[in-house]
């Protein structure tokens, strides 16, 4: 008996990890829906490419998040991949961070996957699903970091670990991918003597790709039976 084709919905595809999440599902053969807020045209180019469909959402907005879930139901996309990517990153030192920020920060980089999971879960009716939350070293390993953005981080460990547990009965799998200094995306703002140091102590010398990233991500969403509340290092030998 074939195996029915999966559904991805990939949280923050238009960003750094993210497009190279949704090309490596694409060529998976994943059917895949990722959303997108401020990189309208990037997301319009990501589609064309790889045949996934950009989904415009801001992902601070509670019921828009919601709403996709129940939307996708009814179009018969209802996603058994997510993959959380989107981040709102932040060096800032503590008396820098606005209210507004701290907010912003962690609707986006917690709350929208806790309610996105919260929406989908009763509408699967039994069927496996694979939850995986892609998180920086922050607040998670002993590293020089912002209190701000550490504490979302620490946050989807903890979610992670959680979720595992209680969707554990329902063949729901939850694993964080933790993920190392990268060539972009939010760890361009990383201090470069902090970067000098991810570098000297990698077992690699070097900062990763988000490709090398992607395809850990996708791995574990696709090809993972077994593992989950666990996470899976993907730091250069940090």
């Amino acid at each position: 008996m074939t195996a029915p084709r999966r559904c991805a919905l990939v949280l923050g595809g238009s960003g750094y990890v993210g497009r190279e999440v949704v090309r490596a599902l694409a060529a998976e053969g994943v059917t895949t829906r990722f959303t997108c807020h401020k990189r309208r045209d990037e997301a319009l180019a990501l589609a064309d490419e790889t045949g996934a469909r950009a989904e415009p959402i801001d992902l601070r907005d509670i019921a828009a998040i919601r709403a996709l879930v129940a939307h996708l139901d009814e179009e018969g996309a209802l996603p058994d991949v997510v993959i959380h990517c989107a981040v709102v990153g932040g060096s800032e030192p503590l008396a820098e961070v606005t209210d507004e920020l701290w907010d912003r920060m962690h609707a986006v980089n917690v709350r929208a996957i806790h309610v996105l999971v919260q929406a989908l879960v009763p509408r699967l009716a039994g069927r496996a699903a694979d939850i995986v939350i892609a998180a920086a070293l922050d607040g998670i390993r002993d590293v020089p970091s912002s209190a701000h953005f550490a504490s979302t981080q620490a946050a989807l460990l903890g979610m992670t670990r959680a979720l595992a547990s209680e969707l554990g009965p329902r063949d729901v799998r939850v694993n964080l991918c933790l993920l190392g200094a990268l060539g972009g995306g939010i760890s361009s703002a990383i201090d470069p003597s902090r970067l000098a140091d991810y570098k000297k102590f990698s077992a690699f010398g070097r900062v990763g790709s988000p490709a090398e990233a992607s395809r850990a991500i996708a791995r574990l969403a696709l090809h993972n039976r077994w593992m989950t509340g666990s996470i899976l290092p993907v730091t250069g030998g940090l």
